[in-house]
């Protein structure tokens, strides 16, 4: 429905912040903490019989866990904002390719089960995110005029060190400029 907003915080509370644009403010269940005033958001909109609720992310790969998360039985909206509250997207990916139940035991309300559902079903996945991810950057990088068979391979290369898709597209161009 939405892919983004961007506007200007207006008010943050624990679970939410209200953003404005244009004179309206929308008020955004997030888990993560915005540094600035002036944002901009990715979305995941939920219909409910009676409201529009408004997820709001850093970055589409934070967004693309979060839907992920809620994919998995017994895993809702609190759980998935717990897990992305304690873990960066770098570190829960790793966390994901390592197995390691035990820390997302260390999640609040994450307990054994659960975490061995989550390590089961979006281990597989890791890819899906990664891939997209590489996309993004191969994109960004040819729209900057460089080769799309080094702009892949430097893509790779960045996103093995990060999955923060503005730090990855710095880290290719570093790669690319130190190749040439």
């Amino acid at each position: 429905m939405f892919e983004f907003i961007k506007g200007k915080i207006v008010e943050k509370r624990e679970d939410y912040i209200v953003v404005e644009i244009g004179g309206v403010g929308f008020k955004v269940f997030s888990p993560s903490d915005f540094d600035t005033d002036e944002v901009v958001i990715y979305l995941k909109v939920r219909l409910k019989e009676d409201e529009i609720l408004l997820y709001g992310f850093k970055n589409r790969e934070e967004r693309d866990i979060f839907e992920q998360l809620l994919s998995i039985s017994g895993v809702g909206v609190k759980h998935a904002f717990s897990v992305l509250r304690r873990y960066t997207v770098d570190e829960l990916l790793d966390i994901l390719e390592e197995g390691d139940i035990d820390a997302l035991t260390d999640v609040p309300g994450i307990g054994k089960k659960t975490a061995q559902r989550i390590v089961l079903e979006l281990k597989g996945k890791i890819d899906f995110i990664k891939n997209e991810l590489v996309e993004d950057i191969v994109q960004a990088l040819v729209n900057l005029g460089f080769d799309k068979k080094e702009s892949i391979k430097a893509a790779r290369e960045a996103v093995k060190e990060t999955k923060d898709i503005q730090k990855a597209v710095k880290k290719a161009l570093q790669k690319l400029s130190e190749s040439v």
